[in-house]
């Protein structure tokens, strides 16, 4: 069940990703976000950052459901702490930097494997 749903999570962000359609679009809209952390200033036309936060937590969210039932693994394991939108999106940014390749993957996949590399799950607790 649980890679069924993932499947279609998946897939629904590939068609539903009206703006960012891979990971190089994605970098450019969380990079926005971060770009603002530090400078409070947004470019007048832009969405990206609005996407990619709701990207990041839409993410983050599955995951908490995930950890919250008992036969779903998580897809990764964040600290108890709050993990904010800021470094929510820094790690999204930091990873597709030094994970080049992952910049032609889709939007949804690359939240989750940035998650999974900055937030591992010990043995027996995630995927």
């Amino acid at each position: 069940m649980r890679m069924v749903w993932l499947a279609s999570l998946l897939i629904g962000g590939l068609s539903a990703a009206a703006t960012a359609s891979d990971g190089e679009t994605l970098l450019a809209e969380c990079s926005e976000f971060v770009d603002f952390t530090r400078t409070g200033r947004l470019p007048a036309d832009s969405a990206g950052a609005s996407y990619c936060l709701g990207l990041v937590n839409g993410v983050m969210g599955t995951n908490t459901i995930y950890r919250a039932r008992d036969r779903q693994p998580a897809l990764f394991c964040p600290p108890d702490e709050r993990i904010t939108n800021a470094r929510a999106a820094k790690l999204v940014v930091d990873y597709l930097r030094s994970h080049p390749r992952a910049r032609h993957q889709d939007p949804v996949s690359v939240v989750v494997f940035a998650f999974r590399a900055a937030f591992p799950c010990a043995d027996g607790e995630g995927s």
